[in-house]
C-alpha cells in the first residue's frame, strides 16, 4: 500500500487538529443528581507504538504496519481495582499476526499507563524471540498481583525449525505465556508450553485463573484453551508457570475430546471457573446437521456450545481433565460485518454472586435489511451450563436500522452485575454510504441478563476506519475487544484509528521518537481504555506525575477509588505516562471478513 507523505498530512491537519482535540483523559459527565445510569469516568489512550518503522520488518513475505495495535484484552487485579493490565498485538501484518505483542498497565484506576512489549516472543529487532510473529494477546490476573499474558506465536513461512530436520510441511506455531508478579510492571521470559512442530494449526487462545480457596477449587491454577481447526485443546499450571515444568502437558497437546463429532471447526473457546471449582469452556462450532434425507443431505450450521470439567479444581496436577458431553446453547446467526474484517467470536463470563454463566455474541436474526446487520444477543445458565435461556437481544434496535453491532465482550464484577461492551457502525446498501466511524457502547444488567441499562457511548475520540490496521484487504479493528469489571466499575478496551497521531503522551522522553509520524505509514490505530462507574460516580481530572501512586508497593485501594482523586505519594517510573488530551475527527473504511481465522 502506498504510504502518504507525513509532511503533506501534517500541513493539511495542522489547522483542524487544534479545533478537533478533545480532553480524552477526562470525560465530563452530568452531575450525580441527574445521572440515573452508569457513568463514563474517563477515556484514555494507553500508550504508543515503540516498534519503529516498516523498514525494520524482518518477515519474509509481508511487512509490518507501524503504529498499529490490534485485538486488546484486559484484566483487573482482584485485590487492587486500581491495577489493570491490557494486552494487544503491535505492528500488524496483513497476512496475519504482528511484530510482537504489547502491554499497558495502570496502577491508578486508568488515569495513567505504563506500556511496552512483553519480551522474547518474536525475532523482530530488540525482542529476542524464536518466532516470526505473535498474535492473540490475552491477559488474566491471579490473586497475588500475578498476571498471565497468553500469546499465539508462529512463523511466517514453512522454514524447517523442527528438531529432526523434517521437510517443510507447514507453519510452526505454538502457545506462549509471559508472567508478571508485580501487577504488570515487569514480565518474565516466555514459556512455550505448546509447539506444533510445523503443523501450523494453533489458533485463538484464552486464559483464566482460579482465584478461589473454597472447597472444590485449586487456588492459583491457570487454565489456557485454544483451538486447532476442529478441536479445542488445553493446558494448565499450578505453580511455576514461568517454567515449562510447571505446565501439566507442557510441549504437547491435550484435547478436550468432547467437541461434537460432526463439527468441522471450533473456535472462540473461553474458559471460566465456576463456584464449584469446575471449569466451563464455551466455544463456537460449525456443525454438520441433517437437512432431511439422511446423511447425504447435510448442511453446516454454526452453534454456540459449552462443555464442563466438574472436578477440574480437584484433579491432581498432570491428570487430564474429564469433561461432560457438549451442550448446544444456541444457533449463531451472525451476519458478516461488511466493509471491514471483524470477527464473530463469542464472549463469556461467570458471576460468582448468583452463579450466572453468560455468553454474548453478534447475531442478525432480528434484522430485515437488504444486507442484514447484527444485534448483540445474550444467553444465560444458572445451573452450571446444563440448561440455557432463550437468546435475548441486549441493545435497542429496529429490524431495518442498518446499524451493525459487533465485537461484544462481557464481564461479571462479582456483585451480581453483568457488564457488556460492543462496537457499532451505521451501514447502508452501498458501501460508499457507510458511516465513516465506529462507536463503542456499554450496557449492564443487575438481574442476570433479563433487562439491561440503556446504551452508554464510551468512546470519546472520533475515529476513521480508513486509517486503521488492515488484514486481508480489509480494515481490521480486531476480532475481539475486552472488558474487565470489579465492584461495579468496568475497564473497556478497544482500538481507535485516526488520520494522524493524537496528542503526545507526556512526560515520557524515552518514547519521543515513537510519538511522531515519521516513517509510520498510513495506518494509525491505538489502544484506548474507558472506565465506567456506577450511577453517581464522579469524573476527576488526571493525576499529575507528582501525585501518582507509589510504584514500590500496591496502593491500598477500594473499587470506589477508581472514581475519586488519587492522592497517593510517590514518583512514577520512567515509562508511566499521563494523557494530556486526545482524539482527532475522521472518516470512512474498506473491505472483507472471514469465518476461519489464522492469527
Amino acid at each position: 500500500m502506498q504510504l502518504l507523505s507525513v509532511a503533506r498530512r501534517r500541513t493539511a491537519l495542522a489547522a483542524a487538529s487544534s479545533a478537533l482535540l478533545v480532553a480524552a483523559a477526562v470525560v465530563a459527565t452530568h452531575p450525580a443528581s441527574a445521572q440515573t445510569g452508569p457513568v463514563l469516568l474517563r477515556d484514555v489512550r494507553t500508550g504508543a507504538d515503540l516498534l519503529g518503522s516498516a523498514s525494520q520488518s524482518t518477515t519474509p513475505t509481508d511487512y509490518i504496519q507501524p503504529d498499529t495495535q490490534i485485538e486488546p484484552s484486559i484484566a483487573v487485579n482482584p485485590n487492587n481495582p486500581l491495577n489493570a493490565v491490557t494486552g494487544y498485538q503491535e505492528g500488524r501484518v496483513d497476512g496475519g499476526g504482528d511484530a510482537t505483542n504489547g502491554y499497558a498497565s495502570t496502577f491508578d484506576g486508568g488515569k495513567t499507563w505504563k506500556y511496552g512489549e512483553v519480551p522474547g516472543l518474536t525475532s523482530y529487532p530488540g525482542q529476542g524471540g524464536p518466532f516470526d510473529r505473535a498474535s492473540d494477546a490475552v491477559v488474566a490476573f491471579g490473586s497475588a498481583n500475578d498476571v498471565y499474558f497468553s500469546s499465539l506465536v508462529f512463523n511466517d513461512t514453512s522454514t524447517d525449525n523442527s528438531p529432526n530436520g523434517n521437510s517443510n510441511t507447514g507453519l510452526r506455531s505454538g502457545m506462549a505465556i509471559n508472567v508478571s508478579k508485580d501487577g504488570g510492571r515487569t514480565w518474565s521470559a516466555p514459556v512455550f508450553f505448546a509447539d506444533d512442530n510445523l503443523q501450523g494449526l494453533n489458533d485463538k487462545n484464552w486464559v483464566v485463573v482460579d482465584n478461589s480457596d473454597q472447597v472444590g477449587h485449586h487456588k492459583g491454577r491457570v487454565y489456557v484453551v485454544w483451538d486447532r481447526i476442529a478441536n479445542v485443546y488445553y493446558d494448565y499450571c499450578d505453580t511455576g508457570c514461568d517454567q515449562l515444568s510447571g505446565w501439566a502437558f507442557g510441549g504437547t497437546f491435550q484435547q478436550l475430546d468432547v467437541i461434537p463429532a460432526a463439527a468441522s471447526t471450533a473456535i472462540g473457546s473461553t474458559p471460566v471457573v465456576l463456584n464449584t471449582g469446575g471449569l466451563a469452556v464455551l466455544f463456537r462450532t460449525d456443525q454438520l446437521v441433517s437437512a432431511g434425507g439422511g446423511t447425504l443431505n447435510q448442511v453446516t450450521l454454526p452453534y454456540l456450545s459449552v462443555v464442563v470439567a466438574p472436578l477440574a479444581g480437584m484433579q491432581p496436577f498432570g491428570t487430564p481433565l474429564v469433561f461432560t458431553p457438549p451442550v448446544n446453547i444456541a444457533q449463531d446467526l451472525t451476519n458478516n460485518v461488511r466493509a471491514q474484517r471483524a470477527g464473530s467470536l463469542p464472549s463469556a463470563d461467570y458471576d460468582t454472586k448468583n452463579g450466572t454463566l453468560a455468553i454474548v455474541w453478534e447475531d442478525g436474526r432480528n434484522h430485515t435489511e437488504s444486507h442484514p446487520v447484527n444485534d448483540i444477543l445474550v444467553s444465560t445458565s444458572t445451573d452450571g451450563g446444563t440448561t440455557w435461556s432463550a437468546p435475548k437481544q441486549v441493545n435497542p434496535s429496529t429490524p431495518s436500522d442498518y446499524i451493525d453491532r459487533y465485537n461484544p465482550s462481557i464481564s461479571a464484577s462479582g456483585d451480581g452485575i453483568l457488564h457488556l461492551a460492543y462496537r457499532s457502525r451505521k451501514e447502508a446498501d452501498n458501501l460508499q454510504d457507510f458511516s465513516p466511524s465506529a462507536q463503542t457502547w456499554y450496557q449492564e444488567s443487575s438481574d442476570g441478563g433479563a433487562t439491561w441499562s440503556p446504551p452508554l457511548q464510551v468512546n470519546t475520540p472520533a475515529n476513521n476506519l480508513n486509517y486503521g490496521a488492515f488484514s486481508r484487504a480489509g480494515t481490521f479493528e480486531g476480532d475481539y475487544n475486552g472488558i474487565a469489571s470489579i465492584g461495579g466499575y468496568s475497564y473497556v478496551v478497544r482500538e481507535e484509528a485516526y488520520p494522524g497521531e493524537p496528542p503526545a503522551l507526556t512526560p515520557d522522553t524515552s518514547t519521543a521518537d515513537a510519538l511522531t509520524l515519521s516513517g509510520k505509514g498510513h495506518q494509525h490505530q491505538q489502544t484506548w481504555v474507558a472506565v465506567v462507574g456506577p450511577p453517581g460516580s464522579t469524573a476527576t481530572a488526571p493525576v499529575t506525575p507528582a501525585a501518582q501512586p507509589s510504584q514500590t508497593a500496591a496502593p491500598a485501594a477500594t473499587a470506589a477509588a477508581i472514581g475519586t482523586p488519587n492522592t497517593s505519594a510517590g514518583g512514577p517510573p520512567a515509562a508511566v505516562t499521563v494523557l494530556a488530551a486526545g482524539g482527532l475527527l475522521a472518516a470512512a473504511t474498506v473491505a472483507s471478513r472471514r469465518r476461519r481465522r489464522r492469527d
